[in-house]
């Protein structure tokens, strides 16, 4: 994790404002209005795991695409780096077909998302099987096969990126931060046409988050947790009340006496992850500490019990505070540049 957070600053993914590093104002300013923030990033990241375990029919599989996606994506930028303001549509219409990888290290891609080696690569085999990335014997190239990822699904995300950017630079603006707030089809146009620069700090934003989270949990369990967490926050309890930062915000979690959760058909029914699946989860989930049940056998966070996974989740937050700042520096940057 620090090598990636080193590397981001080396490149210069963010820079210096009033004398101090943006990403550090940011990721306080985040801190400090955790409650008010994070059901959007919440609902953002449910989101995008639904369509991206509808686009691979597996999670894991579908972090492991990310991962070979975004090489690919990078590789093809550092060729070309004319293709930094390439439009969505002409990426999706007639660059993505000609991404292509020499090499594909199962080593690499098992260290960055904190995956067994064996995993990886069978998932790597089931993407090939399913033809969402061919492999050239003969050249002994990877290449994306784009036309199996749905072009409405991309759209779709793009939409939710653009909302929850907005909805941040809206809130920094009310708050008489340095940053002037954007409209949700301003940061939507501007990503039509830069998206591939855009795409590649979404992915490394997305790889470093679920890789941090596995830390604690497998990738299943944590789509369930975020749901239940998403769930919570978006009721009365915390809905109009005065900003809390993660800490304050994780003790009135744990002050909460149930009436307000999830039961299992509805998280199968919004994940798309079987429910015989979610059941399973949610147990292992509850003995760790992370989930608590109520009477009617609805699962809300747990975020403050004595488990050694739920003692890990408060830095895991600090650490998306970060990562998160890094995200919103390096997408303000791109939104100003004359590109």
């Amino acid at each position: 994790m620090v090598v990636f957070l080193l590397n981001t600053r080396v490149c210069g993914l963010y820079k210096p404002l009033r004398g101090k590093p943006i990403t550090s104002e940011l990721s306080n300013i985040i801190e400090q209005n955790y409650s008010h923030l994070i059901p959007d990033f919440f609902k953002m990241q449910t989101e995008y795991l639904t369509s991206i375990n509808v686009i691979y029919g597996d999670l894991d599989a579908s972090l492991v695409a990310m991962v070979i996606t975004n090489q690919l994506y990078k590789k093809t930028l550092k060729k070309n780096n004319n293709l930094g303001n390439i439009s969505f549509k002409y990426f999706y219409e007639k660059v993505n077909f000609q991404l292509q990888v020499s090499t594909l290290k199962i080593k690499d891609v098992s260290s960055t998302l904190n995956l067994p080696r064996e995993t990886v690569r069978r998932k790597k085999l089931k993407l090939i099987e399913d033809n969402i990335i061919t492999f050239d014997e003969k050249n002994k190239l990877y290449i994306l096969n784009a036309a199996k990822i749905d072009k409405k699904i991309l759209e779709i995300q793009i939409y939710n990126v653009s909302k929850f950017l907005s909805k941040f630079y809206v809130f920094l603006t009310n708050n008489k931060s340095f940053i002037k707030g954007i409209s949700t089809e301003q940061i939507k146009k501007d990503i039509d046409e830069k998206f591939f620069i855009y795409l590649t700090k979404f992915l490394d934003f997305q790889i470093a988050y679920f890789s941090n989270l596995k830390n604690i949990m497998d990738i299943e369990s944590v789509f369930i947790f975020i749901l239940c967490a998403l769930n919570t926050l978006s009721s009365k309890e915390f809905k109009k009340k005065k900003p809390l930062s993660i800490k304050n915000l994780f003790y009135r979690l744990h002050m909460l006496n149930g009436g307000i959760g999830l039961n299992a058909t509805s998280i199968s029914e919004i994940t798309k992850i079987p429910r015989t699946t979610v059941l399973r989860k949610i147990v292992d989930l509850e003995k760790a500490g992370m989930l608590k049940k109520d009477k009617f056998k609805r699962y809300a966070p747990n975020v403050l019990s004595s488990s050694k996974e739920s003692k890990k989740l408060l830095p895991a937050m600090g650490y998306t505070l970060e990562l998160l700042g890094i995200f919103f520096s390096q997408c303000y940057e791109i939104y100003s540049a004359k590109i």
